[in-house]
């Protein structure tokens, strides 16, 4: 089994998510993991893909050209050298919301604490509405953490940035 990493954006238009999955299908390609989104008038795709038969990056570039080019797409693919593997589940999942004025350094900051924490973040979304922004996180943790500590740090970053922070644990599920 070959694995591939597949990235693809442009202008937001109707018709691109099923334009790209159509030519993945039509290679016999497996959507194994996907991230689609619109940022700012753009449309993101981001995918890991798989196949059974013998493929290369640049067969799937060939087959995306007709899509690439009826939508204005720029794409980028490539073979991932190990073998795809889902991570294992963590063990606890916290999803944490920021939202305040924009300003620069928001998301480096918090990104930042929550390394030092040992936090992974598996998932961020930023969205700026007027003069507000707001980020959405998912983070997980392979070992245990003091719900405490990360409310108190997270206190801590609200009061110097000037945000407000929520959090809650993800109660059984997956995300």
């Amino acid at each position: 089994m070959k694995f591939f990493i597949l990235s693809v954006f442009g202008k937001d238009r109707p018709g691109i998510v099923a334009g790209v999955s159509k030519a993945l299908y039509e290679l016999g390609l497996n959507i194994e993991d996907s991230s689609m989104t619109r940022l700012n008038g753009e449309f993101t795709i981001m995918l890991i893909v798989s196949s059974q038969e013998y493929i290369t990056p640049d067969i799937i570039l060939d087959k995306l050209q007709e899509v690439r080019e009826r939508f204005g797409l720029f794409t980028f693919c490539r073979e991932l050298e190990d073998a795809y593997e889902k991570l294992p589940e963590s063990d606890e999942i916290y999803r944490i919301v920021v939202f305040g004025a924009d300003k620069p350094g928001i998301v480096y900051h918090v990104s930042q604490l929550l390394s030092n924490m040992g936090l992974n973040i598996c998932d961020l979304r930023t969205e700026k509405r007027g003069e507000l922004y707001v980020m959405l996180i998912e983070v997980e943790a392979k070992e245990d953490i003091s719900e405490e500590e990360l409310k108190e740090e997270l206190e801590k970053l609200r009061e110097a940035l000037g945000v407000d922070i929520s959090f809650e644990k993800e109660e059984g599920g997956v995300l």
